[in-house]
């Protein structure tokens, strides 16, 4: 077994016989030491996420032997790999990893048996979650690193040992079973171990990245530890965008729960009024009110307000986040201070036009003030023909109108005609594509 070429020349043994290699390839192999005496086997692999984030450095090979506590050896310590047996060199370097407990300790490390091996990880290149059956690694120069798990079937047949004849099997039929590799780039890992002490500047960075309504999708997916975990690492403008996405009320109820006060408020405030009404009204009601306590006042009152109308009426649907101006405004009043509201307003489409008091008494679409003239009266160019909808209306009659009419929003009143808030198409699809026969005009409509 000895062998001065690999003495000297570390990796050549593996670099003739094979370049790349799997996880499950190498777990368990007995480990020598240059004496050859066996003093363990391969339990895990640890891989750096800070040198290089998108292809990691293996960073440590751990050694288990038998009830023994377990010892972690610098990679560069190992001269000999076969697919048999590991050899270390004759001083090999160990590494400080594991504490009187004998679990690993280290910063910005994976252990990819323990945290990734048969785990769930989400693949943010193709926007799903999917399981971990088997690690790809290489060798490149004098290092080792993660190409990416293998998350296809010859994962499990190669830990099966029946890869090379289920893939001769199917090649006589004229198939292939590939492997299916997600390059490390596109891995996010999730529950990880609460024995790793994964402390990295940005977690969950490459979830960062994508669109809300992607993140909502996967963590729906998850467990609610699981998503808790991904929620917390997102900044607070992304959460709020996240969780606005997030179909199952459930859900979003319990990511707020798991957050602390001060940063459930600093989130909420940045969602529209009637979404922050409608997931705190399925919360405890003290619990509520300590988050709306930590809201600014305005934000706070505003939900409140929205807060005591019946779920299922227009009052309970509505937003009283909406642009209206003064009946005595011109077009280029207008103008000006739509710029300044409409940063903070989900409905932009329709502008109202209120008279004193806050009566209700004209429509414009922001097309129609962007081509009207500058010094043009709003009473001018707008509708007057405004359909509207009661606060106690229910909301069965709210998606009616709206679909009939076919409308991006509709403006709800109270019995003075005084306009309260509006209710946006988004807020009411679902009712109307339940009643099918209302698709048919909407759709129509649209045309």
């Amino acid at each position: 077994m000895n062998d001065t070429t690999a003495l000297a020349k570390p990796y050549s043994h593996i670099l003739k016989e094979f370049n790349t290699f799997f996880l499950s390839e190498v777990l368990y192999l007995k480990v020598y030491d240059n004496e050859d005496n066996v003093i363990g086997h391969i339990n895990d692999i640890a891989i750096d996420l800070r040198l290089n984030f998108r292809h990691p450095y293996v960073s440590a090979f751990t050694i288990k032997s038998g009830r023994q506590k377990s010892v972690a050896v610098d990679p560069e310590s190992i001269v000999e790999y076969r697919l048999d047996y590991f050899k270390l060199s004759k001083n090999p370097r160990f590494l400080n990893k594991f504490d009187a407990e004998d679990k690993y300790e280290g910063d910005n490390e994976i252990l990819l048996n323990r945290d990734i091996l048969d785990k769930q990880i989400v693949d943010t290149g193709g926007l799903k979650i999917v399981r971990v059956n088997d690690v790809k690694l290489t060798f490149v120069k004098s290092k080792i690193i993660a190409i990416g798990p293998d998350i296809g079937a010859s994962g499990l047949l190669r830990r099966l040992s029946i890869e090379r004849i289920v893939k001769s099997v199917a090649a006589i039929f004229n198939k292939k079973i590939p492997d299916k590799i997600i390059s490390w780039q596109f891995v996010e890992p999730i529950g990880i171990s609460a024995s790793c002490k994964l402390k990295l500047s940005v977690p969950h960075a490459k979830l960062s990245l994508l669109h809300p309504a992607d993140i909502a999708d996967i963590m729906e997916d998850l467990s609610i530890q699981e998503s808790s975990e991904i929620f917390k690492s997102l900044d607070e403008e992304t959460a709020a965008e996240t969780l606005s996405e997030i179909d199952e009320s459930e859900l979003q109820v319990s990511l707020i729960e798991s957050l602390d006060t001060a940063k459930a408020a600093d989130i909420l405030e940045m969602m529209p009024p009637d979404e922050v009404a409608d997931i705190l009204g399925d919360m405890a009601e003290q619990h509520a009110e300590e988050i709306l306590s930590d809201m600014n006042s305005q934000g706070a009152e505003e939900v409140r307000e929205l807060m005591s109308h019946d779920e299922d009426t227009a009052g309970g649907l509505m937003t009283n986040e909406y642009i209206s101006f003064p009946e005595y405004f011109n077009v280029e009043q207008a103008l000006s201070e739509f710029r300044l509201l409409a940063p903070n307003t989900e409905m932009t489409y329709y502008l109202y036009i209120e008279e004193k008091g806050g009566y209700i008494k004209g429509v414009v679409t922001l097309k129609d003030l962007v081509m009207a003239r500058p010094f043009q009266k709003l009473t001018e160019i707008m509708n007057r023909k405004i359909v509207s909808v009661l606060l106690t209306d229910p909301k069965e009659e709210v998606a009616e109108k709206i679909g009939h009419y076919n409308l991006m929003a509709i403006p709800v009143v109270n019995e003075d005609d005084a306009i309260q808030g509006v209710i946006t198409l988004d807020d009411v699809i679902d009712i109307i594509a339940e009643k099918k026969e209302m698709l048919p005009h909407f759709m129509k409509g649209s045309d």
